[in-house]
């Protein structure tokens, strides 16, 4: 099938030449979702000079030793457009500008344009080291990894910020994951991140990107979501039934917990999946019937537990069979029956239905011999 692919903006460092006037910025305006065959436009924008000069702005791609585009204006910005875009339009690109005396600009920093072929690569996995709940100034890193099995040997990685216009790192590591580091973790590095990997050699395929990650910053004072905690198949259940206590929790949650009313101890732990953690109670008894709750850790600090949900009250009833196997004792089960004990108490069962059935079997045929001899009596009489 044919899949729309992305266009991927890297911004990069160029040594900057010597000029009487500080480097422009160059942005895309459509960001990081164009697609092939499709137009987009660069806006290169300078500083404010000293003394008001009209300036001719300049769009270079490296490799190339003509300009692509010039725009004369008087304004602080000015824009370049793309049109068509195909994967020959991949490469790095620059602006600067110019006086009218011939006084330059340094070139702004590089944006990297690639414009992926026809099939995108199967989009890579986005994890937060060490979790997504950030305390302020704390560092963070951000891993992206190809899915295994990837037919690209060698890839570049990009990091991208959902609702910025360009990427953030970008890294083209031997392996098979890039690590970008967020350090000393502000406010303003809140939000979804996202993750791509695409080839430096044509076609220039790009993947899908990363499911959105979103990255939060907790000051120890914030008030965090409770989780919840919910039965499946229900709350009440008869004895020998699988029960799944399902913890639900933030998606940064990184474990999850269950607790039992009246134990001291943990009754399980398990890594989170998706925000949530599933507890399996397997061939619960009266034994197992209680109040429940969990709770969900932050990161790797095992001191950043949140509050527990809501007690669920678990209440497991005794089965007939039980009943009629074990009687009441199955409300107190003894810790010193066997499996012996059980099959004594089956056989029992059983082998007194035999004996009602050899019961009723010796009573229906001596009723059918005295219904003969009768028969032959009467005939004699006759």
């Amino acid at each position: 099938r044919t899949v729309g692919a992305t266009a991927v903006f890297c911004t990069g460092r160029h040594p900057p030449t010597a000029g009487p006037f500080p480097k422009p910025t160059l942005l895309a305006q459509s960001g990081l979702g164009v697609t092939p065959r499709t137009n987009i436009i660069l806006w290169c924008s300078r500083p404010r000079l000293s003394s008001f000069q009209k300036v001719t702005f300049t769009l270079w791609k490296s490799g190339t030793q003509e300009p692509l585009q010039q725009q004369p204006t008087a304004d602080l910005w000015t824009d370049f457009s793309l049109s068509s875009l195909s994967p020959e339009d991949t490469g790095r690109y620059r602006c600067a500008y110019r006086t009218a005396s011939g006084r330059l600009s340094e070139p702004s920093d590089a944006l990297e344009l690639v414009v992926p072929g026809e099939r995108s690569l199967p989009k890579p996995s986005l994890s937060a080291l060490p979790g997504q709940m950030v305390e302020p100034g704390q560092h963070v890193t951000l891993q992206c990894r190809k899915p295994p099995g990837s037919a690209l040997w060698r890839a570049t990685f990009t990091l991208l910020k959902v609702g910025s216009p360009q990427s953030l790192q970008s890294q083209s590591p031997a392996g098979t994951s890039a690590d970008f580091p967020l350090l000393s973790v502000r406010a303003q590095d809140v939000g979804n991140y996202t993750c791509v990997y695409y080839g430096r050699m044509a076609p220039y395929q790009v993947s899908e990107p990363s499911d959105a990650l979103e990255i939060w910053l907790w000051s120890g004072e914030d008030e965090l979501p409770k989780p919840s905690l919910s039965a499946s198949p229900g709350q009440e259940v008869v004895s020998g039934t699988n029960v799944t206590l399902l913890c639900w929790g933030p998606s940064w949650a990184t474990r999850f917990v269950l607790y039992k009313e009246g134990d001291e101890e943990i009754l399980h732990s398990m890594e989170a999946h998706e925000g949530q953690g599933q507890f399996l109670l397997t061939h619960v008894t009266p034994k197992d019937s209680g109040n429940y709750s969990c709770s969900y850790q932050l990161g790797t600090n095992e001191s950043l537990w949140k509050q527990p949900s809501d007690a669920l009250e678990l209440l497991v009833r005794v089965s007939i069979l039980s009943k009629i196997m074990y009687g009441d004792s199955s409300l107190h089960p003894n810790p010193c029956s066997d499996s012996g004990n059980k099959l004594i108490i089956i056989f029992s069962c059983v082998s007194f239905l035999l004996l009602l059935c050899l019961l009723l079997f010796a009573f229906l045929c001596h009723g059918s011999i005295s219904t003969g001899e009768f028969g032959g009596e009467r005939r004699k009489q006759k």
